[in-house]
């Protein structure tokens, strides 16, 4: 009850601070306002976060990631991407077993075509392997997480490529 009343009594005050707030904006003077508008352009470079989760077809690799894109557009950005690859094989290698793979790749700006930015992998069961991309200027980026041989690069039951939403 105290909380629903704490709740009641913070609205309360916002509401009241904004109506107060309101008519000294409208009030303000040419010059204010010119002021204003330039610094709210100068903090309009555009920051955007996310995250998220991808496994290998048959759930033994997985990647978990969070990642930023900072500056306005696909052609003044910085792209910064850190994920923890996991191993969930616990097959021996005599078995079979496998190593979990995850794989970045980049459009830049100025390319047409995909560059990789990052290949990792992780030859360890129940274990995770932390890693970071950085790039600049990127206008696309994919990822994908699969398996592969504990000698080789060879590819096996990968997700299909996820392509990140970077706010453009």
């Amino acid at each position: 009850m105290k909380s629903i009343i704490r709740a009641a009594i913070a609205v309360t005050a916002t509401t009241g601070l904004m109506l107060t707030a309101a008519p000294a904006a409208f009030a303000a003077t040419p010059t204010s306002a010119s002021a204003v508008s330039s610094a709210s352009s100068a903090s309009s470079a555009r920051d955007f976060d996310d995250s998220f989760e991808q496994e290998s077809r048959n759930g033994l690799a997985t990647l978990e990631a969070v990642y930023s894109v900072r500056g306005d557009d696909e052609e003044d950005n910085t792209f910064r991407l850190r994920g923890e690859l996991y191993d969930g094989d616990r097959r021996t290698l005599r078995q079979g077993g496998r190593c979990a793979y995850v794989e970045v790749q980049i459009i830049s700006s100025e390319d047409e075509d995909w560059d990789v930015a990052k290949r990792d992998r992780l030859c360890s069961y129940d274990d995770t392997k932390r890693f970071r991309v950085t790039a600049h200027d990127v206008s696309e980026v994919r990822v994908k997480t699969c398996q592969v041989k504990y000698r080789g690069w060879s590819t096996y039951k990968c997700s299909r490529w996820e392509e990140l939403d970077l706010g453009f």
